[in-house]
């Protein structure tokens, strides 16, 4: 993915999906959809309350909003990915920095999802791969530094037919986004 665009694609049954930071500190907001039920997708409030926690580890699944097991963690090497934040949008820029006509996620997956007809209000919250991000004691949402470095990496096993889609986040305006935006990696390696 070039850095603050997204692509879409489709994966098999246990195809394996690993998505590389290529050069460090750039996070990689992840969707994706029952193949063959598009109504079906990833959802970080079912998977939260599967997993009984905010952070991932490997051998956990990624539940969808029907509660079913869609993909599986096997491999990661940095250990923090957020599944909290939704994806940022227009509004993200104007409201909290004043900015218009910044490059955002939910944009970039409602163009990379045109092919299978996926409007924007079914676009679900991802999961921010390599976000750094905490609930502090008192409750409130941290940011954090990202803390990937080149070549960390989260692999994935698809556990149905899946659609996915995968943003090289554009925030460069806060902490979490880090200064510059740079691309990501994403490989398939089919299983079938």
């Amino acid at each position: 993915m070039p850095g603050g665009y997204a692509r879409a694609f489709e994966v098999e049954k246990d195809d394996i999906i690993t998505v590389i930071d290529l050069e460090g500190g750039q996070i990689a907001d992840f969707i994706a959809f029952n193949r063959n039920r598009l109504t079906e997708c990833f959802s970080p409030s079912h998977t939260r309350l599967a997993l009984q926690s905010t952070r991932l580890k490997v051998g956990d699944a990624l539940r969808s909003n029907l509660r079913r097991p869609m993909i599986e963690v096997i491999e990661d090497t940095v250990g923090t990915h957020d599944f909290l934040i939704p994806a940022c949008d227009e509004q993200r820029y104007w409201v909290d920095y004043g900015v218009r006509e910044h490059r955002s996620c939910v944009a970039n997956f409602e163009d990379a999802l045109i092919p299978w007809e996926i409007p924007r209000k079914h676009i679900p919250d991802p999961l921010n791969i390599f976000e750094n991000a905490a609930v502090g004691i008192e409750g409130t949402l941290v940011h954090l530094p990202v803390i990937s470095k080149a070549g960390d990496r989260l692999v994935l096993k698809a556990l149905m037919s899946l659609v996915c889609a995968v943003s090289a986040c554009p925030m460069d305006l806060n902490l979490t986004g880090g200064e510059r935006i740079t691309d990501i990696r994403v490989v398939i390696e089919r299983r079938t």
